[in-house]
Parts: C-alpha cells; structure tokens; sequence
C-alpha cells in the first residue's frame, strides 16, 4: 500500500478531488491511519480507533460514489470524535474511569449527521476528565502532547482533537466547549475551532456530567476557516431529540466566504482582557487588530459594564448544572473521580439555590449589554488565550512566569486558561477561534471573532478574510 502525503492537507483540497475520483476514500483513510500509528504514540491525540469501521465505510463511500452517489463535501473524509459524544458500538470514556468500558447503543446527533454527509470516522480522541479542565492532562488516559512543542499542554477539554487536526492525524473533529473547550485547544495547537451559538448544533448524545445544560455547546475544529464552514452546515440545524436545539433556517456558510469585509465595524472590549494577555500575546492580538484594519475595517471600543461579574456567573451555573447529573457516579464511586473534580463537585453540591438563580438574572443582565453592543458593531475580536501553550510541569507546579512575575493558572476567577472564553458560553454567542500569530518560541496564539446569536456566517466571513492575508494558517509543526 503506498500511502498519500497527507501532512497540512486540507478538507478544500481534497473534496474536490474525491468528488472528480482522482482520490478514493479508501486511499485516504489508509494514508490517515498510517500516519496515526507513526504520530500518535508521541502525542496520545486518539485513545480508540476504529480502523476497520473506517476502511469499511470508505469502501461504501467510493462504491456509492462509482455509482454517481456524491454526498456533498464531506463525502470520504476522515474525522474524529471527542470522546465524550456517543459513538454506536465504540467506547465512549468521557475521559473517566466511570465510564472505561461503556459502549453506547446510539450515535450522538453529530457523528449521525456527519456519517450522513459522509464523513469516515477514524476514531475518538482523549479529553480532559469528565471535560472538567483546560489541559488534557488526564489521570487515566494519558497526557495529549502539544503538536509545535511536546512538553507543552495541547489545551482542553476537546485537546485530543485539536492535536489530531494539529498533526494531520485527521481532517477535522467535533468537539465540545462548556467554557472554551473547543476554543482553547484550537488557539494552544494553532488551529481554526468554533463554538456555535447555543441551540445552533444537537447536543443529543453528550455525555451527561461533560458541559452545563445551558453553557454548553457542540463545535467542529479544522484546518481553515473555509474547512470549519464546510463542517458546520451539515451538523447544523434543529434536532427532535433536543428540544434546546434551534429551528432557525442553516445557510449555506461557505457562500459568506469572499465577500467584502470593508467597512464592517470590529469591537474591541475595554478592560476585562488586558490583564489576563502577556505582553507577548497582547502585541500579537495588537497586530491583528492592525491587519483587520488594513483590510478596511473600523476598529471601535466597546465597553460591557457587567464583564466582570462573567467569572462568577460561569461559576455558578456550569459547576451546578454538571453536579446535577453526577448523583450517581458521586453515591456509587465517589473515588473513580480525580480529587481535583471530587472535590469541585462537593463544592457545587454545596452552591445555594439562590446563589444559582441570582447568577441567571446578572447573566440576563450581561446578554442584554452585549445585545446592545452587536447593534452598534458587527463583530468583537479578542484573545482566545491570554498566554502560549505552558508545559506539562509547569500545569502541574500551577503557575508560570509571566513577564517577569510569577502567575498562578488557577486564581479566585477561576481558571486562566478560559477565562477569556468564557463570555461567550455564558452569553451563548457564537465564536471562533483561529491562529492570529506565534509566540518568539513558536507557539500558536489565537484570536476570537464573535457575532450576534446565529451570525457565524459573518464570523467566517470576517475569520477567512483576516486567515488568507495573515497567512498564519500555511505554517505547521515539524513532526
């Protein structure tokens, strides 16, 4: 068998080539899964895969296509799953002990629709446990190590995924982001991920106890902007089995790509993220605030006179929402937990009621001042992570130096890693994170572009645009 080059290849460049039959499904899916067993040893991006499944479906996939069968531009091409979306006869962990041998009886709506658009799916990818953390360091599955740096964190929760998109061990994956989960891991890898507005894609088929009831959001990560779109329309849109999910109509979203961004206005939130940028990052995102500019857009200072209240809020609603579905595993098998997440769950059986329910009118409080803001602009940029990617040893010693000064990661906000994520979880508005610079070590660092509830075809239109004249998407790790 002699397999493709794969390494940086995008969606883009090769749907075209297996709608033309100039590529087979089954070509590619082998290449990709030679590629996983030469990579994934170093990086522990998947921890099941499902080669046989994989080559089986390819094989459908390029009969039905030599049957003039094409299913749209997903058709063929390799994915993976976060392992906390159930997957129909393949193990699905969670990241945790509790659940190391379940095999669910269903698929989760995404993986049912990606299936649908013809997706092959090579396998499902390590997580943080129970999604409860930013660094994938897991206790029970093994560290992820980050693609540009192997001593460093790849991000989390959906940090499995980011990594395989990262390396090139797929061409896109799903992941899920209760306060940056999606976001974080694609800014740390370098990678373009995106957080749906809330109720945009089926949350059916998530692991309950893996993301609040209300905070939580499903999203794909890729390559591209233009890859991100391709996946989105077709997980898209509402879902009988999910009565959170929307109704709104689901456009065709590559169409907003290449359309003018001149003159559109970029708001910039004074205040609550300056302190949690480095000096390093902040001069990126400074430089990418300049690109947008140079390509004609306004630059505007907005103002949210409740953001910092956004911590607590998140708090107090995703930690509460998540405990809710613990009773058993916490009756049952308290130590099948980390301490760390025992720990936090006894904290948020102990959240008065009242505590939760005040944090619902303060967050009704910042929806309505962000409202307001999007009606005066039509995006908001900022940074998706406030440093580059730690390493391993220093996540686990819990703080680094920052310019100078030494920085705890977990503070009385919580936790620096999604502390710049979090606004938009708690406002349920869509956002997506893509590569805007690199650290003087080569780090990635990422910038979010925000919109109105359903605008996430204006936020790629904006993404695809400031992506192809930075030109940081072309660069990739030596692997």
């Amino acid at each position: 068998m002699s397999t493709l080059q794969v390494d940086g290849a995008t969606i883009t460049a090769l749907a075209p080539q297996i709608k033309a039959k100039k590529l087979s499904a089954v070509a590619l899916t082998e290449s990709f899964l030679a590629r996983i067993h030469a990579v994934n040893p170093a990086l522990n991006a998947y921890q099941t895969l499902t080669e046989n499944e994989a080559l089986n479906q390819a094989r459908k996939l390029d009969k039905e296509l030599r049957a003039g069968n094409w299913r749209g531009p997903l058709h063929g091409i390799p994915f993976s799953i976060k392992d906390n979306l159930a997957t129909r006869g393949v193990k699905t962990t969670a990241g945790s002990k509790h659940l190391a041998n379940w095999l669910p009886d269903f698929d989760a709506t995404v993986v049912e629709r990606l299936k649908a658009a013809g997706a092959v799916l090579l396998g499902k990818t390590n997580m943080h446990e129970w999604a409860s953390g930013s660094t994938t360091i897991n206790p029970y599955y093994g560290t992820t190590a980050n693609p540009w740096d192997k001593t460093r964190i790849v991000g989390g929760s959906s940090g499995g995924s980011a990594a395989a998109v990262a390396a090139s061990l797929c061409l896109g994956s799903i992941g899920t982001d209760n306060a940056g989960s999606v976001r974080n891991p694609a800014a740390l890898c370098g990678v373009v991920g995106l957080k749906a507005t809330f109720g945009r894609v089926s949350r059916y088929g998530g692991v309950l106890g893996t993301g609040g009831f209300s905070t939580d959001q499903f999203g794909p990560l890729a390559k591209t902007v233009r890859d991100c779109a391709l996946i989105l329309r077709p997980i898209a849109g509402h879902d009988p089995q999910d009565p959170l999910s929307s109704g709104e109509t689901v456009p065709n979203y590559v169409s907003s790509l290449g359309k003018p961004v001149k003159g559109l206005r970029v708001g910039v939130i004074g205040g609550y993220f300056d302190d949690l940028m480095s000096r390093e990052v902040k001069s990126v995102f400074d430089a990418a605030l300049r690109q947008l500019k140079t390509l004609g857009m306004k630059i505007v200072e907005i103002k949210i006179p409740h953001m910092d209240l956004i911590p607590a809020v998140q708090l107090a609603t995703s930690r509460v929402e998540n405990v809710a579905t613990a009773h058993e595993h916490l009756r049952n098998a308290p130590r099948d937990f980390s301490p760390a997440l025992l720990y936090r769950h006894v904290k948020a059986l102990m959240m008065p009621a009242d505590v939760y329910m005040t944090a619902q009118r303060v967050r009704r409080l910042i929806c309505d001042e962000f409202d307001a803001v999007l009606a005066k602009v039509d995006v908001i940029a900022a940074p998706t992570v406030g440093l580059p990617a730690e390493t391993v040893e220093e996540s686990r010693q819990g703080f680094v130096m920052v310019d100078g000064e030494k920085v705890a990661l977990a503070e009385e906000r919580g936790n620096r890693g999604t502390l710049c994520t979090i606004p938009f979880n708690v406002t349920g508005l869509p956002a997506l994170s893509l590569c805007c610079g690199f650290s003087s070590n080569g780090l990635p660092i990422g910038m979010q572009i925000v919109a109105g509830a359903f605008e996430e075809g204006l936020i790629f239109q904006v993404g695809h645009a400031y992506e192809l004249a930075a030109g940081w998407y072309l660069r990739k790790p030596a692997l």
